[in-house]
């Protein structure tokens, strides 16, 4: 008698069980989860769900994901339904978790689809903020921001941060021990990255991440939304860390709005949220609040008088007064740490900083791509409505009968057709965005293609942002 092949996560199809749930196909898969939709098995009637399931058996840091994502109850961050094991080959015990289905593409992927204005790009990252605010109220960290872990639901704009595998939250057991902190490197504060070049030779020490550090790998997503780039380092500055009157600092940031046009408010939130010290960034709270309102300067005073104005009926007592906040320079406060840095300056450290600046380049020449497209193109008007309000539903109707339609065989009205801009993909002369790695049976509004779900692009110029009323 043949003995049955053993069944590993990343071996499971459409029809296995996890515990009470049914596995519908996968979404995606990284290096340490594979995430599928699910069903329940005695009532399919609810809906689609995403179900976590572990690569690597008894994953400690799928408690820590289970652990913030009970304590959170947010629109913008998938309910937690279900936790549990699974048993693999050998008796393996692979934790699994199951949160809301989150539909949408990932924020870039977003941004591609049609010109953003910058009220769009402001209300998505207002989302985004007030996200991170609920997490940060309840004693947690994301800890992996970015463009990737935030998914749009192109019909109304409604946002999802997804992806709490690097959290960590107040009293969370610590599950390793490295300066380097589980984040994206472009994404990380600049107090991460000396953390990790001043204990470079004390593999040891982890660094203690922060609020804030959430905050600044927003300012990077922000970036990356209106301008297509990373943060570029100005070209007047060294590449390296320098080290001037025994002050370790980082070269500054050339601003979003010199490598293409922008709107001034717009401009204002990305630089506060990239800025190098941590308190001058501001709160996820104060950024959900400055970010829903328009960027049009009449609509935004007007909505700000009526917020204070509905804040002042309400107050039946007078608050204290908000302390002023000094912002002291955080070169200074670096520089204990300027001995440790010294030692690294003509070693390992240089290199790294050098191979950080040859990818800060290519960064560089794409932001200048963006700019000449962007002084091309016509302005586009500027939406008026606050977070509170839906997106307008802008979006060209890509709406079809039933799961997983196949992309039709010519492109569809007003769909880009070639050459395509990367990450767009063609298939069958126009243009399409990858939905994640998601696999077949697609869900509405999107289309099959060789077992993958695909968005279709429309064409369109992308919008001057600058002075919109």
């Amino acid at each position: 008698m043949k003995t049955p092949r053993p069944v590993y996560p990343t071996s499971l199809s459409p029809g296995s069980l996890i515990g009470a749930w049914r596995l519908m196909g996968r979404i995606s898969q990284g290096s340490s989860g594979i995430v599928f939709r699910a069903q329940r098995a005695d009532s399919p009637e609810a809906g689609l769900f995403a179900l976590k399931l572990a690569l690597h058996p008894r994953d400690p840091r799928f408690a820590l994901e289970v652990e913030l994502l009970s304590r959170l109850k947010h629109p913008n961050i998938p309910r937690l339904h279900d936790s549990g094991q699974w048993s693999g080959p050998g008796g393996a015990l692979f934790p699994f978790l199951v949160m809301d289905f989150a539909e949408g593409l990932p924020l870039y992927s977003w941004a591609q689809l049609q010109p953003r204005t910058a009220d769009q790009q402001m209300r998505v990252l207002a989302q985004a903020a007030s996200a991170l605010q609920a997490v940060h109220a309840a004693g947690g960290i994301h800890r992996d921001v970015k463009g990737a872990n935030i998914l749009v639901r192109p019909s109304d704009g409604h946002l999802w941060l997804v992806d709490f595998g690097s959290c960590t939250y107040r009293g969370a057991p610590v599950l390793t021990r490295e300066p380097e902190p589980p984040s994206t490197r472009y994404y990380q504060s600049p107090q991460a990255l000396l953390h990790q070049w001043r204990f470079l030779r004390e593999p040891t020490v982890r660094y203690p991440s922060v609020p804030a550090d959430d905050v600044y790998a927003l300012g990077v997503t922000a970036h990356f939304l209106a301008t297509e780039s990373y943060p570029v380092i100005d070209e007047d500055a060294e590449a390296t860390l320098e080290h001037e009157d025994g002050v370790a600092h980082f070269p500054e940031l050339v601003p979003a709005e010199k490598l293409v046009p922008l709107h001034p408010e717009l401009a204002r939130w990305i630089r506060q949220m990239l800025s190098a010290e941590p308190a001058a960034r501001g709160s996820a709270a104060e950024l959900a609040t400055g970010l829903a309102l328009p960027a049009d300067t009449e609509a935004r005073e007007a909505a700000q008088a009526a917020a204070a104005q509905s804040a002042s009926e309400q107050r039946e007592e007078k608050q204290p007064p908000v302390p002023v906040r000094k912002h002291r320079s955080w070169r200074k406060e670096l520089a204990a740490t300027a001995a440790a840095v010294a030692l690294i300056i003509g070693g390992m450290g240089l290199g790294h900083a050098l191979r950080e600046q040859s990818l800060l380049a290519a960064a560089r020449a794409q932001a200048r791509e963006a700019q000449a497209a962007a002084q091309e193109s016509d302005t586009a008007a500027v939406g008026e409505a606050a977070l509170q309000q839906p997106m307008p539903a802008s979006e060209p109707n890509t709406t079809h009968d039933g799961i997983g339609a196949e992309v039709p065989k010519d492109p569809l009205p007003n769909q880009r057709q070639p050459p395509c801009k990367r990450p767009q993909v063609e298939i069958n002369g126009g243009c399409w965005i990858l939905v994640g790695n998601e696999a077949s049976p697609c869900v509405d509004s999107t289309y099959e293609w060789r077992r993958r779900c695909y968005w279709p692009v429309f064409t369109s110029s992308r919008p001057n942002t600058t002075g919109q009323k």
